[in-house]
């Protein structure tokens, strides 16, 4: 989708519109396809800015995201949004990953490697969606202008966040659109944060350069059973999780949790 300054609303910081670099996007992605802007935002103004931006999501079609950089040995932090290192993919590519069989296939990995203990020797499915609890997007605008939650939602880079917009209309399209360039494919991402936009009203806030997520979840679960298949779930698409958890205190970390932060090694 591509992206204009008619399409910008007032009162941005200052910024710019990026155009991926061939080297990674090919010859096909002429266009811009993200507005970042030039600095980092303050940590205590990017909540509150993301969720106005969200607000207006609806009016403009302009998808807002909290973006981390990585920094080059410059020490500069342009990498991967102001230097164009992006590459678009077709708002089609998430219909082509079935992620029922992608955490099915990871899942039997990883009890096979035994590396600690899980609660369910064969994969159980997908987690079932929870009861539905009022609109999802007013929730990430309450949740983005909540101190705590809002820096949970930061992305990890060491710097407080640039300000994103793509021409998208959920965060899933948003994740293929703007061109991100994660290690498992933006496309398989994009899959599965659909799924959780509908299973848990889950909406996209924030990218750490190339491996971080993070998502206002307006339908956690609400009991231990359903966290603990919850976090099946996580641990099957990030495996990287059990690195820094243990299965349970994981599971037991997800009931009732407004944010959920993923992040691949």
């Amino acid at each position: 989708m591509t992206l204009t300054a008619e399409q910008l609303p007032r009162g941005l910081p200052p910024g710019r519109l990026v155009v991926p670099d061939a080297q990674f996007a090919g010859p096909a992605a002429p266009n811009p396809v993200l507005w970042v802007s030039e600095k980092p935002l303050p940590e205590a103004e990017a909540g509150p800015r993301w969720g106005e931006l969200l607000r207006q999501h609806r009016v403009t079609g302009l998808w807002p995201l909290l973006l981390g950089a990585l920094t080059d040995t410059h020490g500069t932090t342009l990498r991967p949004w102001h230097n164009g290192e992006l590459a678009p993919m077709p708002t089609t590519a998430p219909d082509e990953v079935n992620v029922a069989e992608l955490c099915a296939v990871e899942w039997e990995d990883l009890t096979e490697e035994g590396l600690q203990p899980v609660p369910y020797p064969a994969w159980p499915g997908m987690a079932p969606p929870a009861e539905p609890e009022g609109d999802p997007d007013q929730r990430a605008v309450a949740l983005a202008g909540s101190r705590e939650a809002a820096s949970a939602l930061l992305p990890g880079s060491g710097h407080g966040p640039y300000l994103g917009l793509v021409a998208a209309p959920d965060g899933a399209t948003a994740l293929t659109t703007c061109g991100w360039r994660p290690e498992v494919g933006a496309e398989t991402i994009a899959a599965m944060v659909r799924s959780w936009q509908h299973r848990f009203g889950a909406r996209l806030c924030a990218l750490g350069g190339v491996a971080t997520l993070a998502l206002t979840v307006a339908w956690p679960p609400r009991s231990r059973e359903h966290a603990r298949h919850v976090a099946a779930e996580h641990v099957a698409f990030c495996p990287d999780l059990l690195q820094l958890h243990d299965f349970e205190t994981y599971a037991a970390a997800l009931v009732d949790a407004p944010v959920w932060t993923l992040w691949w090694d």
